[in-house]
């Protein structure tokens, strides 16, 4: 079903899939990034998408700045849409970051501590 992610890297936004990146943008590597503890990342190559019918024995983790999942290989058919401030859980398996679909459809979830209404905005006057 999905092929292909897009994923947003500062102001970029990046086309993905299983052999690596898409076109020919040199700041495009062709990884993804897991949340960590303590706020850290982790990046590594995007592996594809697993059906989760089995995770028995698979670390779950959050992978960030996903923004779509599409369909064909070019990333061009935008089939479903992560909300902002949002991770999608994955797996790291073979030294590549998997999204993990549960029949059929990916699981995202609101990352903890992003603020809501983006109304306060202002970390320090002094």
């Amino acid at each position: 079903m999905y092929q292909s992610i897009q994923v947003s890297v500062g102001f970029s936004l990046f086309k993905v899939n299983e052999q690596g990146p898409i076109g020919v943008n040199k700041n495009n590597d062709g990884k993804v990034t897991a949340l960590l503890k303590h706020g850290n990342q982790f990046s590594a190559p995007f592996g594809g998408f697993i059906e989760a019918k089995n995770v028995i024995g698979l670390k779950r983790v959050k992978l960030i700045d996903i923004k779509y999942l599409c369909t064909d290989a070019e990333a061009e058919v935008v089939e479903y849409v992560i909300q902002k401030d949002h991770y999608v859980v994955g797996t790291y398996r073979d030294s590549r970051l998997y999204i993990l679909l549960f029949g059929g459809d990916p699981k995202h979830h609101q990352i903890r501590g992003k603020d809501q209404d983006g109304k306060n905005n202002v970390v320090g006057l002094f």
